[in-house]
């Protein structure tokens, strides 16, 4: 159990750490959120035959959160592609 409060607390100071810095990158900061929330929902499922309605409808929210995430992460990772492509064909043209 030590071991999990400590990644948790690790990530905290990494994610305040990236929220801090004149310029953040979007990449590390949703990194960071997925990696807490999936601490979160690992503790939740630890505890589940002693769940309570509430905890469970937290359980469901972490998790759409995460999928969310996870989404907008792999949408901006497809915008910068395009842009990598357009900037390179933009190029060759000049």
């Amino acid at each position: 159990m030590e071991a999990t409060t400590a990644k948790t607390a690790y990530a905290l100071f990494l994610h305040r750490a990236e929220l801090h810095r004149r310029r953040t990158h979007f990449a590390k900061v949703s990194q960071t959120k997925i990696q807490l929330t999936n601490q979160l929902i690992a503790k939740v499922k630890q505890r589940m035959d002693s769940c309570s309605y509430e905890d469970l409808q937290t359980l469901v929210r972490e998790q759409q959160f995460k999928r969310l995430l996870e989404k907008k992460l792999q949408h901006r990772a497809k915008q910068l592609k395009a842009l990598v492509k357009q900037n390179r064909k933009l190029k060759r043209l000049q």
